[in-house]
């Protein structure tokens, strides 16, 4: 630490603190932008000066915790919404994706398991995703903790608007397409096409329709859509790791805060933030799909039974910071 660290002007103080906060608010964007913007805020750590406070506070937040992502399906502000209650997820809302992100501060260690919204757990008849039929994203923090066996520390929910928001903000995202699809944006009502093709740059409302599409895929559809949202999760990691002026930090601070539901303390995890930007070399990403098995139940529905076994093993590796990766195989993409 500088020697005259302690003179610190509480402009600089309050600037890092808001670039902190947001690091952490990017967790809450869908795909995972809390390291994302860990990793950009390395090109200011540099030249930033902390106080004996701030190396202590990062000291205090070393345990792993735990952050579910929760995509909602709400029709509420698209043109697709009637507010009849007869209409599908309109006066209610189902987790379209949910992804359990284990955040190791000591290891400077994220990873993602994506927990397929078609799980029904044992002695239930109703989806996981069903679990935010009526809005409680704790309802469905609730069922992800017994399904995973882990405590759950907090939650990010976005919508599809706020997502297409989210994605035109940051000026969109880069990913490879395996097949081409063609979805109506729930925002329009419109059908969109995203092309097929390696490193293609997709804005919000083509996002979107490529994080839905899964009815264009002949095996495995969920899982494979799934694979597709991770795909878009790591685009925007290194999306945010572009950001280089002050300015584009705090505009995009302003649209992560107005497009998510969140109960996290941004004020105690922006110093840990701070940490990672600091060690931005040392980070590792995991990436992984929860069991994802099926087949059609009495009434018609595609259902995943929870397999105990199958989410013990996986979920070991994971709480012990291990590299999950192919416990569960992946789906063979198109």
């Amino acid at each position: 630490m500088a020697a005259d660290s302690q003179n610190v002007s509480e402009e600089d103080k309050s600037r890092s603190v808001r670039m902190a906060a947001y690091a952490v608010a990017g967790v809450a964007v869908f795909a995972i932008a809390f390291v994302a913007l860990c990793s950009a805020l390395g090109a200011f750590a540099d030249s930033r000066q902390h106080s004996d406070s701030l190396q202590l506070s990062v000291v205090e937040h070393k345990d792993s915790f735990y952050v579910l992502l929760i995509g909602s399906d709400s029709r509420k502000g698209t043109a697709l919404y009637t507010g009849k209650a007869s209409d599908h997820a309109q006066l209610d809302q189902h987790a379209d994706v949910i992804t359990l992100v284990r955040v190791d501060p000591a290891n400077y260690q994220l990873t993602l398991v994506t927990v397929p919204r078609d799980t029904v757990l044992p002695g239930e008849s109703s989806k996981i995703n069903d679990t935010l039929v009526h809005g409680d994203p704790l309802q469905t923090v609730d069922a992800v903790e017994r399904l995973t066996g882990v405590e759950i520390d907090y939650y990010l929910m976005t919508t599809f608007t706020a997502f297409e928001d989210l994605v035109d903000a940051l000026g969109g995202v880069t990913v490879d397409v395996p097949k081409t699809v063609k979805v109506p944006d729930p925002s329009t009502a419109e059908n969109v096409t995203v092309t097929k093709g390696d490193n293609q740059t997709l804005d919000g409302s083509e996002a979107l329709v490529f994080a839905r599409a899964r009815k264009e895929y002949a095996n495995d559809q969920d899982a494979v859509r799934q694979v597709n949202v991770r795909r878009l999760e790591q685009s925007i990691i290194r999306t945010v790791l572009g950001m280089s002026s002050e300015s584009e930090i705090d505009q995009a601070l302003i649209d992560l805060r107005n497009n998510t539901t969140s109960n996290m303390d941004m004020g105690k995890l922006g110093y840990l933030a701070m940490d990672f930007a600091m060690h931005e070399n040392d980070i590792v990403l995991y990436s992984c799909t929860g069991p994802y098995s099926g087949d059609v139940n009495g009434s018609g529905l595609w259902v995943v039974d929870a397999d105990a076994e199958a989410w013990g093993q996986l979920m070991d590796v994971v709480s012990s910071g291990g590299d999950p990766s192919g416990i569960v195989a992946e789906p063979a993409m198109p």
